[in-house]
């Protein structure tokens, strides 16, 4: 309390759902109210566990549909997870009654279901409406259904008013093989890009209504209007000038609504699809009964409907179960029971009958009036009348051959074709003068970093603004310096702060460039936490809709005598050629460190391993290895493990009666045969690891790994001469 009134102070804000769900308004107070719990917000982790079991649950019930069946349940999920457009723009309900259903689950349990309808185009069936514009230059043309007729998507062209202003056309090829303007596709029907061509028949849409002309000898034609056709028996049948007998006159017609009752209580009315399947049989009659099992799909409270099995396993659907008696009861029946139909009374209407079913209701007064001057509209009975019946097309309906679907090669947005999208010069002036200050403010510094593995390879990483990429690019291509752009995402990292990524080749950078680089940059950071850590300190960048694509440089053909073409590496003609090894291993950048310590140990000149550097850069911005490169890495890991091979032979090998010598290690065995020029390395195990026979590779199955062994073999080996050396010459002493 303060000065002897309530005293509020912020606990939280309050849900949208709440506001709506309790009609809060702003400045509203109440008393009594009791604070039921406190609750600590959801923590990154918690929601990511709460999203990581709920995926869970999701592919647990995709994985409990038998494979057949999973199409079909992704279909009837989405039809209960997803609003029809229809259900939102409904303008008899309340807004606040109109459920925005949101279809993640299917997203989630259905991913691949939805995918695979990606396939082929699935809006094979579009509507068109204005029919009637002046713009329309197929007015009296009479399509033939079966004949496909080449058609374009047009942006309209119509000036603001217009009906058919912003809007995608269709264009008709006519004989001449001119494209004129047709019709309107519906907002709400399938849409193609614009500029798409294809070939599709063009056939009437739905009929609502229809137009009926009673001539009469000695008196002047009478046209009357004939509405609400799809609510009755000839739902969906047209007619073309058809001469038909109908029967007129003010008599009951049956009501929509078909109601299924349980023990005298109404549970809900059913779907007119429903009420269909069940006049196939002639069964929607009052009082019949059904052997039904009930099972709630949802209980929503403006939606909620059940799905009713019968023994035959027939579906039927039934609506609005919330508004009857068994609101809030759910259902999930496992026996049959017994429903009954309820057909309510007819109403007494000004009605068209054909072949002795409700073909629709009179409305307009003119016609009534007209028709009881003829006689023909009496109260209680029908009166039989011959007429000319036209059906009233309000659209029509493109049915497209997706095989002659041809796509444009850029597509057009609607604000671009449309205008849509409005400007605010003054603002977009402010946003032109501030933006040099935003860049410089926003730019990211230039980072230099080499970590150890990288200093084997004569590799330093540069990491620069991803805006400044063509620039940064063309400098040092202006330096010719070797560079290769990683992938953005092999570096997530410094791709969410802005970051891009180059690996320079160390012998292709001149060292006053290189100064100069790190004077303005600063030294090459060479710990990686130093690294992370200053990249971490800066701020998020939003992420690029297009990223850059990687750059992969290498030294121009046309260098300066300073800086000289290293050259492909090269073998020995006296050494065994090698065969692409058995082993498929896919290749990684540690092979090719390892390649490069390879070369390092066989002596090659350094020209060949800045070489080999370069080829590690290409690597790692493409993931690619020619097979010049990879034949040469062969090559030189087979003449390495020989050299070493031959080294451990010279010291522990045991000859034999063939003349070949041999050494048993722990691990591998090793012979070899000078004059035959043959030798082989094989596991304790019998694998035959690597086989020459007269200097020709037969089978090479050697690996870095196996590489590194015989290395570290190497090395004791090396230790062991220099103490036995150094023995020696202690007693020559």
């Amino acid at each position: 309390m303060e000065s002897g009134k309530p005293a509020y102070r912020k606990l939280g804000t309050v849900s949208q759902q709440s506001v709506e769900d309790n009609n809060l308004k702003p400045g509203m107070a109440t008393s009594g109210a009791t604070l039921t719990e406190l609750k600590p917000e959801l923590s990154r982790g918690q929601t990511k566990l709460m999203f990581q079991q709920a995926y869970q649950q999701a592919q647990a019930y995709r994985e409990s549909i038998p494979e057949l069946e999973r199409l079909s349940a992704a279909a009837a999920a989405w039809s209960v997870g997803a609003s029809r457009q229809d259900e939102l723009e409904d303008k008899q309900q309340p807004l606040a009654q109109i459920q925005k259903k949101i279809p993640n689950f299917v997203f989630a349990a259905f991913p691949q279901e939805i995918i695979s309808r990606l396939d082929k185009l699935q809006f094979t069936q579009m509507r068109l409406v204005t029919l009637d514009s002046e713009a329309n230059n197929f007015k009296d043309k009479v399509w033939n259904q079966q004949e496909k007729y080449p058609i374009e998507i047009r942006a309209s062209h119509h000036p603001s008013g217009h009906e058919r202003y912003g809007s995608r056309l269709v264009f008709v090829q006519d004989r001449d093989g001119e494209y004129k303007e047709f019709a309107m596709l519906e907002p709400r029907t399938g849409q193609l890009p614009i500029g798409t061509k294809a070939q599709c028949n063009i056939v009437p849409g739905e009929t609502y209504t229809a137009n009926a002309t009673i001539c009469v000898a000695g008196k002047q034609p009478v046209e009357f209007t004939i509405r609400e056709i799809s609510k009755f028996s000839h739902a969906g049948q047209t007619f073309n000038a058809e001469p038909v007998t109908l029967s007129i006159g003010t008599v009951p017609v049956p009501n929509e609504a078909v109601k299924i009752k349980l023990d005298g209580k109404t549970l809900g009315e059913l779907d007119s699809d429903s009420v269909k399947q069940l006049q196939a049989f002639n069964y929607v009659k009052d009082g019949n009964q059904l052997n039904l099992k009930l099972t709630t799909i949802t209980d929503s409270k403006e939606n909620a409907f059940v799905i009713a099995t019968s023994p035959n396993g027939n579906l039927l659907k039934i609506n609005k179960i919330n508004f009857y008696n068994f609101q809030g009861q759910t259902f999930n029946d496992e026996n049959y029971r017994k429903a009954t139909i309820e057909v309510p009374p007819s109403k007494t209407r000004d009605a068209v009958f054909l072949d002795g079913e409700p073909l629709g209701v009179l409305h307009f007064k003119k016609d009534k009036e007209a028709l009881l001057e003829l006689g023909v509209l009496n109260f209680g009975r029908l009166t039989p009348v011959q007429a000319t019946l036209q059906s009233n097309f309000s659209t029509t309906v493109l049915k497209i051959d997706p095989q002659t679907v041809e796509y444009p090669e850029v597509w057009t947005k609607e604000t671009q074709a449309f205008g849509t999208q409005s400007v605010n010069i003054e603002q977009q002036g402010m946003i032109e003068k501030t933006a040099p200050i935003l860049h410089k403010i926003k730019e990211r510094p230039t980072i230099l970093f080499a970590s150890a593995s990288d200093k084997e390879l004569g590799i330093t990483q540069m990491a620069v603004d991803n805006h400044k990429i063509e620039a940064v690019t063309k400098w040092l291509r202006g330096q010719n310096i070797a560079i290769a752009q990683v992938p953005a995402e092999d570096v997530p990292l410094e791709t969410k702060k802005g970051l891009a990524v180059f690996n320079l080749s160390n012998s292709s950078i001149p060292e006053p460039v290189f100064d100069a680089m790190t004077n303005k940059f600063g030294n090459v950071i060479e710990e990686k936490e130093q690294y992370q850590q200053k990249v971490c300190s800066l701020p998020d960048r939003p992420k690029h809709l297009k990223p850059p694509q990687p750059v992969v440089s290498t030294l121009s053909c046309q260098a300066s005598p300073q800086t000289p073409q290293p050259p492909q590496p090269q073998t020995s003609t006296n050494e065994p050629q090698a065969t692409p090894s058995q082993e498929t291993q896919p290749i990684a950048i540690d092979h090719l460190r390892s390649w490069w310590r390879t070369a390092n140990n066989l002596g090659k000149p350094q020209a060949y391993k800045e070489r080999i550097a370069q080829i590690a850069l290409e690597f790692k911005a493409t993931g690619q290895l020619s097979p010049q490169a990879l034949d040469a890495m062969q090559k030189d890991t087979v003449n390495r493990i020989a050299q070493i091979s031959q080294k451990i032979v010279s010291v522990w090998g045991q000859p034999e009666s063939d003349g070949t010598t041999r050494v048993q290690g722990k691990i591998y065995d090793v012979s070899f045969h000078p004059e035959q020029r043959s030798w082989a390395i094989a596991h304790k195990n019998g694998d035959v690891i690597l086989s020459v026979q007269s200097g020709k590779i037969e089978i090479n199955k050697v690996t870095k790994e196996i590489l590194q062994t015989f290395e570290d073999v190497n090395s004791k080996l090396d230790e062991i001469l220099e103490k036995n050396q150094k023995q020696a010459t202690g007693l020559q002493r």
